[in-house]
């Protein structure tokens, strides 16, 4: 199915520093959403400070998605914050971030939830700013 959506996927962990201004870089380090790569997952959420949950709206049904995420990364979440970006919201903008944040309610949980292009960097440097300042809401933007 992967093929047919795209040319290439990630395999592996991924791995890139994100400069935010001359002296603060934020180390990002990723992972495949597929359940087979779910060995990785742990990995990733040792020493985490937090997670950035990227969603596809064009995928059959994202907010099963959502709850599978919720629940395969529980324990990280409830020690760290969570950010979500939504991609893809040109192509298909259902569900809306309205929706994710109500049924992340259902879960007692508010994490800022945006919408993103994913490929661009100043999309991707708000979600990693989101999580900086749910970590310490006294950081300067």
């Amino acid at each position: 199915m992967t093929l047919n959506r795209k040319g290439y996927t990630t395999v592996a962990m991924d791995y890139g520093v994100l400069y935010l201004d001359d002296k603060t870089k934020v180390h990002l380090y990723g992972t495949p959403g597929r359940e087979r790569f779910d060995f990785m997952w742990e990995i990733l959420s040792n020493g985490g400070i937090g997670m950035i949950l990227l969603l596809d709206n064009t995928r059959p049904n994202p907010i099963k998605d959502l709850q599978f995420f919720i629940n395969a990364f529980k324990d990280l979440i409830k020690t760290a914050p969570l950010v979500i970006g939504v991609t893809k919201t040109d192509i298909k903008p259902t569900p809306s971030t309205e929706t994710y944040a109500a049924l992340l309610e259902k879960f007692e949980m508010r994490p800022p939830i945006f919408e993103i292009d994913s490929r661009e960097k100043e999309d991707v440097k708000r979600l990693v700013l989101a999580l900086l300042f749910s970590i310490d809401p006294g950081l300067e933007g």
